[in-house]
């Protein structure tokens, strides 16, 4: 399908606008910015849906942390796939829950059908965020159904034009489960704490400056 934009930007975040179609995942410190600097690359503008996935807390919680980083949580415009243990149990027709986050296919299950809604309301560009990786490799077996899973999430992203933004803390899993993860992504977004504040910089996407850069959090 034709689309009148062909990149998505970032406002707020020294990234340079990325094409539609693109899958990031953001690194970093759990208690170090990762949860902002993840929802702030996931807002955008009104005529654009979100479509997140949130693992580690509650949708009224991650919804809440949405608006604190200013992003627009308008129904009409945001639904959420909540599989966190600590769910607050709250569904709706934009709100589906999912026991547990080993539950792969009922995320991508709720996630298609969630992503077909948004479309059906007229919102053609989809920022689709799962927040974060880690319960959902915890409770797997093995980092393949995960990794299989952000492949297919990543392919719909890539063929409806949307963007896909994943987070991950580095510090809580091995490198081989993270470069196993990464790779069903077009680049990497890491996020530092410096001596000054927060830093980032961008791995594997063409057209962003090179090295750290401070970012406000």
């Amino acid at each position: 399908m034709s689309q009148v934009k062909t990149r998505y930007g970032f406002e707020g975040v020294p990234l340079e606008s990325v094409p539609a179609g693109t899958n990031l995942l953001v690194t970093g410190p759990s208690l170090g910015g990762l949860r902002q600097l993840s929802l702030g690359l996931l807002s955008g503008p009104a005529d654009e849906g979100i479509l997140l996935v949130t693992a580690d807390v509650s949708a009224s919680e991650v919804v809440t942390d949405f608006e604190m980083v200013g992003g627009d949580a308008d129904p009409g415009r945001m639904c959420l796939v909540d599989c966190a243990h600590e769910s607050d149990g709250t569904e709706s027709d934009r709100v589906h829950g999912i026991a547990t986050p080993a539950d792969l296919t009922g995320i991508g299950m709720s996630l298609s059908a969630l992503y077909e809604q948004l479309y059906d309301d007229g919102l053609q560009r989809v920022r689709v965020g799962v927040y974060t990786l880690g319960p959902l490799l915890v409770y797997a077996d093995d980092v393949r159904p995960v990794y299989r899973f952000l492949h297919t999430v990543a392919g719909r992203v890539r063929a409806a034009d949307g963007l896909g933004v994943c987070a991950v803390d580095p510090a809580a899993h091995d490198e081989r489960t993270i470069r196993s993860v990464a790779q069903a992504f077009d680049g990497t977004v890491e996020l530092r704490e410096g001596d000054g504040g927060h830093q980032l910089r961008v791995r594997g996407l063409s057209g962003q400056p090179d090295g750290w850069r401070d970012v406000t959090l």
